[in-house]
């Protein structure tokens, strides 16, 4: 079905490829967890996520190239201990990996929001603000440092 801006009001069935190591990433998933508007393009969603992967597979290099050296080929042939657990169908550090992707792919996409033609009364300071941009973009390196287990550093100004 075709709502009014011309961009179909169905979950999306395209999936981001990824390395072999990580996991591939659904865009529908995106779409329903992040609660995007069907107003973005899929292909707008397909590249930012891109960029959200290449992100946080740049900040796990590190912990990737320790993975394989143990004799992991992926992060699903980890045993679940090594990943943090199971909580239900996914690994803890499935949870992790896939926030990170996803709150930095938000966080590019909320500033093309507003370039969506619509009604000025029906405008979302929230879904556009810079600081709800910073949040997100906080958000996914509060989800790297729980992939690592590293410790999280909250500053704020009084």
């Amino acid at each position: 079905m075709t709502a009014f801006s011309g961009h179909t009001s169905t979950a999306s069935t395209a999936v981001v490829q990824n390395d072999g190591f990580w996991p591939e990433i659904s865009v529908a998933e995106f779409q329903e967890i992040y609660r995007l508007p069907r107003d973005y393009a899929e292909p707008l969603l397909v590249n930012h996520l891109k960029l959200g992967v290449v992100w946080t597979n740049r900040q796990l290099v590190e912990w990737k190239r320790e993975a394989i050296m143990r004799g992991h080929g992926s992060l699903a042939s980890m045993p679940e201990d090594e990943q943090g657990g199971a909580l239900g169908d996914e690994t803890t550090a499935l949870l992790h990996y896939k926030r990170a992707v996803f709150s930095y792919a938000k966080a590019l996409l909320l500033p093309q929001f507003a370039t969506i033609n619509r009604r000025e009364a029906a405008r979302n300071e929230a879904r556009e603000s810079e600081e709800t941009r910073d949040n997100f973009l906080a958000y996914a390196e509060q989800a790297i440092a729980d992939f690592l287990g590293s410790g999280r550093v909250d500053v704020e100004l009084i």
